[in-house]
């Protein structure tokens, strides 16, 4: 049995969206797991894994540590069992667009969201959350707060491309879904689990395309304490 590591939240929430890209690569695998929730501020529940930081899973005797290596290391692992990326052209393309994600749309949602990722984060992390979001973002989450309209037109401005690109098929990868969906589903989802904010809209086709992951094996994800 897979075990993985992530960040567990208050009321059970599961709420790392680069835990989410794992959870969802495993599903696409068809590889059953199991998961252990840990505290952000407590390093030394992972220090197995060399690093300090989840997602980590460990697959019998081997322990692998970051989202995208994690996808990596399932794909030469699993060889037989759906690919997550189509190849060896298709595993460049999808880390350069793993890269824009992480650049481009993460910092503006994690702006957006922050204020409200704070009050649902477990209490033990309560004000080392506030001092990694503030770090990060050099400002308070109470301005973060006061500015999030802002942070959502960054948002929807740099999603531009991706609407676009919805309307003419049903997923990022094409006619069915791979790990590059999971990569920009990963950041919604992280939304969905801890803000009320909706983010994107029903209406538009990132709205849509979200509905199809949420419905992906099984309901996995739609299953998952939303904010």
């Amino acid at each position: 049995m897979i075990t993985l590591w992530e960040l567990g939240g208050r009321e059970g929430r599961r709420y790392s969206l680069f835990s989410w890209r794992s959870r969802m690569a495993l599903r696409h695998k068809g590889l059953e797991f199991r998961t252990r929730a840990v505290c952000m501020s407590d390093k030394a529940a992972i220090a197995f894994s060399g690093g300090k930081t989840v997602p980590i899973i460990q697959d019998d005797e081997t322990v692998t540590r970051d989202s995208w290596k994690i996808a990596e290391y399932l794909e030469r692992a699993y060889p037989e069992r759906p690919t997550l990326f189509g190849g060896e052209i298709g595993c460049g393309v999808t880390h350069a667009f793993n890269v824009w994600v992480d650049r481009a749309v993460v910092p503006p949602m994690f702006q957006a969201i922050a204020p409200d990722i704070h009050e649902r984060v477990d209490p033990a992390d309560d004000q080392y959350f506030r001092a990694m979001a503030e770090g990060a973002t050099k400002r308070t989450l109470e301005e973060l707060r006061a500015g999030r309209e802002e942070s959502l037109k960054r948002l929807a401005r740099t999603l531009e491309p991706m609407q676009a690109l919805l309307k003419r098929q049903p997923y990022v990868c094409g006619e069915r879904p791979a790990y590059a969906d999971y990569i920009l589903f990963s950041v919604f989802q992280w939304a969905r689990v801890m803000s009320s904010q909706n983010v994107p809209a029903p209406e538009d086709p990132l709205g849509a395309w979200r509905e199809r992951l949420l419905d992906l094996f099984d309901g996995f994800a739609r299953s998952t304490l939303a904010a």
